[in-house]
């Protein structure tokens, strides 16, 4: 047994580990330029500019779903999970747990005001239906929503799509829509909705790790 883990431990990397690594590192690269060089404002005007590349409704339906206090993810998750994956409850359940302890902790340490609190009304499209923009006004980083698909998505890929590449790609895919959604909107800057992505990527890394044996064995 211990010389199969060594002669294991000694093979490449798998190509899809060597990717996903890559698209991390990538993302982190950029949230580091963002946050260095100063573009964040610039960027988030260019990126809201374009919120017409997708109607309104498909921006108002991410932002729906999206929402942590409606719970449509995370229950959608936990359904799943009981229903098809019941051996990974409790890693989803303290994914779960952590993303809302951890982002309220961050929100109010951070207290990042929202663009709407900082640049001036009409240079840029804001489209609110539900959201509390008064109690929200200085919880912009990081993002929730985005950092709710990315918990969402990751979390299915791990138990559901691990053999499945496209699938993974949408799932990849349905987070950067969420997040161009945020700005879009009017609700994020650029460098929030990146670094939420990635802390989302971290915690599923974290939380399923805990079964260290059903963690390597899906791979």
């Amino acid at each position: 047994m211990q010389s199969k883990m060594i002669s294991d431990d000694s093979q490449p990397m798998p190509t899809w580990r060597l990717a996903n690594l890559l698209i991390f590192l990538g993302f982190s690269a950029l949230a580091l330029f963002i946050g260095l060089s100063g573009v964040n404002q610039p960027l988030f005007l260019y990126i809201n500019h374009q919120h017409g590349m997708l109607p309104d409704r498909v921006w108002e339906g991410l932002n729906l779903i999206a929402y942590s206090r409606f719970f449509i993810l995370p229950s959608t998750l936990l359904l799943l999970t009981i229903t098809l994956r019941r051996q990974y409850i409790f890693n989803v359940i303290l994914l779960i747990a952590a993303y809302y302890i951890l982002f309220t902790l961050l929100k109010h340490v951070f207290a990042v005001p929202r663009p709407y609190m900082v640049l001036q009304a009409g240079s840029f499209y804001w489209l609110n239906l539900f959201e509390n923009s008064v109690k929200g006004a200085y919880q912009s980083f990081p993002s929730g929503h985005c950092a709710n698909m990315a918990i969402f998505a990751f979390a299915l890929n791990f138990m559901f799509f691990a053999q499945n590449k496209f699938l993974q790609f949408l799932m990849l895919l349905l987070v950067i829509l969420c997040g161009l959604a945020r700005i879009c909107t009017g609700w994020h800057w650029p460098l929030d909705v990146i670094c939420s992505g990635l802390l989302g990527y971290l915690l599923v890394k974290l939380c399923f790790i805990l079964r260290q044996p059903s963690y390597c064995g899906t791979k």
